[in-house]
This record gives structure tokens, C-alpha cells and sequence, in this order.
């Protein structure tokens, strides 16, 4: 698995910043752009990751700053949980609501560096596995505030067009919950990296 994502970061750095050279006075004039995205992201403590897709709207004020807005659906994650009494695993699908400051470096000439920060909420579906139902845990939905920060790349192709890619790591803590003296929450974290793609279109 790292080896495919090394694989996907080092076909973006090498393939993506030649679109910046593409005309030599290309760069976004507009403030407002929408676009669909894609990435890959692994919880700390999960088995292994998964893709996610969804969509951004970027709002330009200025050439330093500017604000993200971003709804996604992200794909199955899987925990594995055990002690001496138990054994089981927990699944967890989520639909994150995020809200991001961007902060722009204009110290290159043809392609932005940006720093990422914000916040928003994960909706998650979590379902538990037979032997922990029998234990007293019941699938659920929960809404849960996570922290994130990062940064990337903006590549225009044109003023109106624009890809970027970034990575994030997630601050969340995960909620499984206990019964009885059964605890699903130690040592489990959602925290996570976040690899994201984006294409967008600027008006």
C-alpha cells in the first residue's frame, strides 16, 4: 500500500507541474471555483485505506488568501478489535463536511504552494461485527468534529482552469463505545492523512 501511493505522488510531482509552464503568463484571475476531487486516506489504527471522492468550492480574496468548502464520501474502513474475552471488527463509512482557510506562498512563478487549515464534521455510519452485537453494540450513526492541516499545490492550466493536490492530516478522535466492561475505544484512533486531487474550474 505505500508503495502505490508513493507511486501516485510521484507521477503528480513530476507530471502536473509541467502544466504551469504550459503559457508563461497563465495564472487564475477569477475568485470563485468549483470542482470535483478524489484522494486517499488511512486512519491510524485502521487495517488499511481507502479512496473517497467528492466536491470543492474554493473562494479566492486576494493572491494570499483564500476559503474551502468541501462535502466527500469516504469509502469503508475497517478496525480490528480484540482482548482475551472478545474478538470483532468495526466498519465505518463517513460523509465529512469541511470548512478550510488557505494561505497562498506566491514564491514560485508558474504554480502556487498553499498552507491548509480548518475544521468540519464526519457523519459516520459505523457498523459493528455479529460477535460485538451479541456483546451489546448496535450499528449507529454519529456526527463527529474533526481538526485538519496541510498543504499543496495549485497547477493553473489556463485562468479559468486549475489542478491541486494536497495532503492533510485528520485530528479525530474515534467514539466506538463500551458496554458493560467491554471498551472499544482504547488505543483506537481515527487520526489519519488525507492525499487529495482536485480539478477545478474557476468563473
Amino acid at each position: 500500500m505505500k508503495k502505490k501511493q508513493s507511486f501516485i505522488w510521484a507521477v503528480l510531482f513530476l507530471i502536473l507541474p509541467q502544466l504551469g509552464w504550459a503559457e508563461e503568463g497563465d495564472h487564475i484571475k477569477n475568485s470563485f471555483g468549483i470542482g470535483p476531487r478524489a484522494g486517499f486516506y488511512k486512519s491510524k489504527d485502521a487495517d488499511e485505506g481507502a479512496w473517497y471522492g467528492g466536491v470543492q468550492a474554493r473562494l479566492r480574496l486576494g493572491e494570499v488568501f483564500g476559503l474551502e468548502a468541501a462535502a466527500d464520501y469516504r469509502s469503508e474502513e475497517t478496525f480490528d478489535v480484540s482482548s482475551p474475552a472478545f474478538d470483532g471488527k468495526i466498519r465505518q463509512r463517513s460523509y465529512p463536511l469541511t470548512a478550510s482557510l488557505l494561505v497562498f506562498l506566491p514564491i514560485l512563478p508558474h504554480f502556487s504552494p498553499y498552507l491548509v487549515g480548518g475544521g468540519g464534521y464526519y457523519y459516520t455510519k459505523i457498523d459493528f461485527s455479529e460477535s460485538l452485537e451479541n456483546l451489546g453494540f448496535k450499528d449507529r450513526t454519529e456526527r463527529t468534529f474533526g481538526w485538519h492541516a496541510g498543504g499543496g499545490l495549485e497547477f493553473p492550466i489556463n485562468e479559468h482552469v486549475a489542478l491541486n493536490a494536497d495532503v492533510r492530516y485528520i485530528f479525530m478522535d474515534s467514539e466506538f463505545g463500551e458496554e458493560g466492561t467491554t471498551h472499544l475505544d482504547e488505543d483506537r484512533s481515527a487520526d489519519g492523512w488525507v492525499a487529495t486531487g482536485a480539478l477545478m474550474f474557476y468563473f
